[in-house]
């Protein structure tokens, strides 16, 4: 036979590769693309409305972490692509988004949401569907109360943040009443609930509680019930939006009491609904940049300063380990063999003491999660560290 007909010209190269040759790269390139994926991971929270900070920082610090899981190649060949979806704040729009990811994008997992709503919803869906749901941010402690084997989050359950918010109180602030104004829905009253059960076994009063809608933006009438109450501590369980109103309005009424606004205290939004009446807020955090002491941590923040000129927020901190609790996950589903939602679901169960950058994680057999809680205090503009509870 010629050698013209034993060999393959490839006349971009002006080379012959032999016959012989050929057949034995081909099976090698096609076992390499065969050990290569790409995971469809979906992701939904808000990301427009009067709370997206929720999701786009969320989200940001999320996709911050699969850029370096990618550069490093901490899964091999396999890649994650990351199906994204805006849910309003809608519980509705949430179950829609992520059924619309299982059925269409084929996704095997799902990072969200960063609502307790939101994440209620979408929950009926991944159940039924029996696909890993990775919560950054919900705290609603009804969400891991139903026996859910496909949904944990990374956050600590509004239980524990509730809890240890009336423990410090009690402890460093020496309070011995407090007034609880709670956001009605499964954010607020879970938060009340458990805040009420513990300050009861500290001895601590509450001087009166009350509920207000999320929609509302008056709130003079209820504010000055509480002042005749004159409590020792101001307990605000809601979002910022809300939080930021009270505050201003408590300045704009002269009332001066110390006031406590939960996550809020560390978002810059309350500070400017609020204005100057904001100085001297205290709160509790998810996650404070600075006060984990790991190079793991100082990586993340020098990182994160040098790309967007600023330290991460809470949010962002917290999709940012969502991120790499994630991709632990996957290492270890890789590590059976196969990469499937149930090996997936199985990889973020066995996550235990993870060196993540807002501090260790642990994930518990109920899907809570075991992570540090910094206590902060807003001064001069400015968020200082109070406390770190491990």
């Amino acid at each position: 036979m010629k050698t013209s007909e034993n060999a393959l010209q490839v006349n971009q190269w002006g080379h012959r590769i032999s016959g012989v040759m050929l057949m034995t790269i081909i099976p090698c390139l096609m076992s390499l693309n065969a050990s290569a994926a790409e995971l469809k991971i979906g992701f939904f929270g808000p990301l427009s409305g009067p709370v997206a900070v929720y999701g786009t920082e969320s989200l940001a610090g999320t996709q911050f972490g699969l850029e370096e899981i990618a550069r490093d190649k901490l899964l091999g060949g396999d890649t994650i692509k990351l199906i994204i979806a805006d849910d309003m704040a809608n519980p509705g729009a949430a179950a829609q988004a992520v059924q619309r990811m299982i059925d269409v994008d084929k996704v095997v997992a799902v990072i969200g949401g960063p609502t307790s709503a939101g994440t209620a919803a979408a929950i009926e869906v991944t159940r039924a569907a029996e696909i890993p749901q990775l919560s950054p941010l919900a705290v609603d402690p009804a969400l891991t109360k139903q026996k859910n084997p496909w949904f944990a989050r990374i956050a600590q359950s509004g239980d524990v943040f509730a809890s240890n918010a009336a423990q410090w109180m009690f402890t460093k602030q020496k309070a011995k009443s407090v007034y609880l104004l709670v956001r009605n829905d499964n954010w607020g009253q879970p938060l009340a609930e458990a805040f009420a059960i513990k300050a009861k076994e500290l001895g601590v009063e509450i001087s009166g509680r009350v509920a207000y809608e999320p929609t509302a933006k008056e709130f003079k009438p209820m504010l000055a019930r509480m002042a005749e109450a004159k409590p020792d501590f101001v307990a605000i369980l809601g979002y910022y939006t809300e939080s930021g109103l009270m505050v201003k309005q408590m300045s704009e009424l002269g009332i001066k009491l110390p006031i406590f606004a939960m996550t809020s205290v560390g978002v810059p939004q309350y500070r400017d609904i609020a204005g100057p009446a904001a100085d001297g807020s205290y709160g509790v955090l998810y996650y404070f940049a600075g006060s984990i002491d790991t190079d793991r941590a100082k990586n993340f923040v020098k990182n994160w300063q040098a790309k967007f000129g600023r330290e991460p927020s809470q949010y962002e901190g917290m999709g940012y380990d969502t991120a790499y609790v994630m991709a632990a996950a996957i290492k270890h589903a890789q590590g059976t063999g196969k990469v499937t939602p149930k090996t997936i679901r199985d990889g973020i169960y066995s996550i235990k003491d993870y060196p993540g950058a807002t501090g260790p994680i642990t994930i518990l057999p109920n899907g809570d999660a075991q992570r540090p809680l910094p206590f902060v205090r807003l001064e001069g503009g400015v968020l200082k560290l109070d406390h770190l509870l491990q």
